[in-house]
């Protein structure tokens, strides 16, 4: 990396603002790409070039001015990038005076280059990653050979371990990915990426994992699994999560959603065949019917518990379930029925 024109003229900007004396940059050439005295742009400086030469510092006084073309008094600065000459920086003035000022703005356009190539360096790893994780969740052309050579040969990973996949949909994903990543990095992650404009996926290494909810963010979270194929597996469960009970400022996990997904993934037609007699049945039912049935599948289908939990008699819900076995045709106390009836509820809720 070398210094440019358009770099240059911003490091004057504003170092001009601390430092009161004339400051010229030039490029590896000895060209002058930016100065605080705009008439000297673009000409070649006599000083820079022996600069570039020597690699040394080059002092200009009244006494040797007139060895080199188009200076003035001054000090001369090599600027050194991974080694190699970006540039040199000059200020104009008595020697003695201003060579503080030249290593404080040598030390800065050096300490500017190198952030400018580690920003640079980042995002063009952060492309890699995101073209490789694009390919990687594909609904169907997915080359797992290929991916797991470019995982260890290009992005220098080993994905060979489990993976936990952890889905944060939001309408900013990058804003939002770099506020995560302080958190998440304890975790050591394999990475953490904006996905298609509305979302953030982090993968996780080793075991589950409890995530923190994040205000105004749906938050879905796959199981562990091994190596590419675990890592697809596990964001596909984190989406679904998502879909099936995902609600802002909290977070859902696909391990606790087994049966929703499950009957999610009911083919459509054997649903409609099985249950559409009884959807009607049961949509004409009084509200408390529906709320009985609710409670007595969340309490295990247990008697004395759900009576307790809907504050009635226990003769009172056995009058309320027998009813339900009357009106539907499915008694809830019979496993097989239930699972019918608890289908129902569920896929309706979905």
């Amino acid at each position: 990396m070398e210094l440019t024109e358009k770099l240059g003229q911003e490091i004057i900007r504003r170092l001009s603002k601390y430092i009161d004396v004339p400051i010229n940059l030039m490029n590896p050439h000895g060209r002058i790409v930016a100065s605080t005295d705009h008439t000297r742009l673009h000409q070649l400086h006599g000083g820079a070039k022996d600069v570039i030469e020597s690699q040394e510092p080059n002092i200009i006084t009244n006494g040797n001015a007139d060895d080199f073309s188009n200076v003035k008094p001054g000090v001369n600065l090599p600027i050194f990038h991974h080694g190699e000459l970006a540039g040199v920086v000059g200020l104009t003035g008595r020697p003695d005076e201003v060579m503080q000022a030249a290593r404080m703005t040598q030390g800065s356009v050096e300490i500017t280059l190198d952030q400018m190539h580690l920003q640079k360096e980042a995002f063009f790893q952060e492309r890699q990653w995101n073209h490789w994780l694009q390919r990687l969740l594909h609904p169907s052309d997915v080359d797992m050979e290929e991916l797991a050579r470019e995982a260890v040969y290009t992005l220098q990973v080993d994905i060979h371990k489990p993976w936990q996949v952890v889905v944060y949909q939001s309408s900013q994903p990058y804003e939002l990915a770099d506020q995560l990543r302080p958190s998440l990095e304890t975790f050591h992650p394999l990475f953490i990426l904006p996905y298609e404009n509305h979302s953030v996926v982090a993968a996780l290494p080793g075991q589950p994992v409890t995530i923190e909810s994040e205000a105004d963010v749906v938050i879905g979270v796959g199981e562990p699994g091994d190596s590419l194929a675990g890592l697809r597996q596990s964001y596909h469960q984190a989406t679904e999560a998502i879909n099936l009970a995902g609600v802002p400022g909290e977070v859902v996990y696909s391990a606790s959603l087994k049966t929703e997904r499950l009957i999610n993934h009911i083919d459509p037609a054997v649903y409609e065949e099985i249950s559409g007699t009884y959807r009607s049945l049961l949509q004409e039912l009084d509200a408390s019917y529906i709320e009985t049935l609710h409670s007595f599948f969340n309490n295990n289908l247990k008697m004395n518990v759900t009576a307790s939990d809907l504050h009635i008699h226990r003769n009172t819900l056995i009058y309320r379930l027998d009813q339900l076995s009357k009106k539907t045709g499915l008694d809830p106390r019979r496993f097989q029925d239930a699972i019918i009836l608890q289908t129902i509820l569920l896929k309706e809720s979905l």
